[in-house]
């Protein structure tokens, strides 16, 4: 990406609204536009709103109401293009497991830190890795798989 190149732009779609601010610190801090929302049906509001321009769609799978296996169905169904990257807090949950069978690289499990979610993103975009500086690269997303859902 040349200094010119608009940054790459990432939705995230995650129901608990502290991890959702996490999440949005750490791709900013990562250099990336964040656009954010806090359930499926938003999520997939905003994709259509931007007609799929997006780079990138990072959605937690088990929120309340319409699943985020159910927005990326949709997703994938109008913008093929759309590159999804998977977080989940239940490790031992039968769609997990198959995704990260499938698409292992499409899943990153909680709690991961800022590094760890940047260089997943940076491979999913195909961007060459960067030196992280700033407390956002020490950030890390809680564990959830002990019963706060997702």
């Amino acid at each position: 990406m040349s200094y010119q190149d608009p940054s790459p732009t990432v939705l995230v779609v995650e129901d608990d609204p502290h991890l959702l601010r996490l999440v949005e610190l750490m791709l900013v801090s990562g250099g990336f536009a964040v656009v954010t929302a806090g359930t499926a049906s938003g999520g997939l509001d905003l994709v259509r709103e931007r007609a799929g321009r997006f780079d990138l769609a990072v959605i937690d799978m088990v929120m309340p109401g319409v699943s985020g296996l159910d927005l990326a169905t949709d997703l994938a169904r109008e913008y093929p293009n759309l590159t999804i990257l998977y977080i989940s807090g239940y490790i031992g949950s039968l769609a997990t497991e198959a995704l990260s069978r499938r698409s292992p690289e499409r899943v990153l499990l909680k709690p991961f830190t800022a590094e760890e979610l940047l260089s997943r993103v940076r491979m999913l975009l195909d961007i060459a890795p960067r030196r992280e500086a700033g407390p956002a690269a020490q950030l890390t997303a809680p564990d959830t798989s002990k019963g706060t859902p997702g």
